[in-house]
């Protein structure tokens, strides 16, 4: 019979479970970095079979929020970690987290429309003449929707991104409408058929501004990580430009590198 910390009728596998409760105790610190999680003392915790207890440990592993020592043992990294891997769908960061049973949440602190500065011009090619029609719509002197949000995990906020879009007309969702869906973009494919193509990044370390500390709960002056995003559309031309700065001990960022 397994544990009462368990549900079996929940439809969540019992794997899926015991990696949920462990995450939350190595959020939250119930879990100390100095004790070994070891097999022995979750079997007796959890009164299952040793494949839920293998296959929990090992997705922690994976998305950062445990480290095997060799010899020693399973050992929690304090902290809420967030591993976002490379082959994430493009603007789908929200929908990954939940799946996972991070519980994010995506709030709209800022929504409006702007004229795109010097930067955005070039970066967006908007010089070039108007891109590709969309509802007969997109135009050489358009608006930008700026958009800025604020991204939990478990009620901890973990980053700050700012998007700039170039939409069709028409497109103008309201705050509650980008936290429902998660994505500006999920809204856009699901309306309008703008399907995004890929994206290129650059990445760099850097230190909180008062503004960046306030927002993020930490210290002025601590580190960040700020990525800077270029999204393109299917045909190559692009569609939105993003910067954001996360919390360098929450947030984790894969590469993959292919010949």
């Amino acid at each position: 019979m397994a544990s009462a910390e368990l549900n079996p009728s929940s439809g969540l596998p019992l794997y899926r479970q015991i990696k949920d409760i462990l995450r939350r105790e190595i959020a939250d610190g119930t879990a100390g970095p100095e004790t070994p999680m070891t097999e022995a003392l979750l079997l007796k915790r959890f009164e299952v079979s040793l494949a839920p207890i293998r296959q929990a440990l090992r997705e922690l592993a994976t998305e950062g929020y445990v480290y095997r020592k060799q010899g020693k043992g399973t050992f929690p990294v304090p902290g809420s970690r967030v591993h976002r891997p490379a082959d994430v769908r493009l603007g789908a960061l929200h929908d990954y987290l939940a799946d996972r049973g991070l519980n994010p949440t995506s709030t709209v602190i800022g929504l409006e429309w702007t004229e795109p500065t010097d930067r955005l011009r070039s970066a967006l090619n908007l010089d070039s003449g108007p891109g590709p029609l969309i509802d007969g719509s997109i135009t050489a002197d358009e608006r930008l929707l700026h958009i800025t949000r604020l991204i939990s995990v478990d009620g901890r906020p973990i980053a700050r991104p700012e998007v700039h879009l170039r939409v069709p007309r028409g497109f103008d969702p309201t705050a509650a409408e980008l936290e429902e869906h998660g994505s500006a973009f999920t809204l856009l494919e699901r309306d309008h058929g703008l399907v995004l193509d890929h994206a290129e990044h650059d990445v760099w370390a850097t230190e909180a501004t008062a503004a960046q500390a306030e927002t993020l709960a930490v210290a002025v002056g601590s580190p960040l990580l700020a990525i800077e995003t270029l999204f393109f559309a299917a045909g190559g031309w692009p569609a939105g430009f993003r910067s954001a700065v996360h919390r360098a001990d929450d947030f984790k960022y894969r590469f993959v590198e292919r010949r």
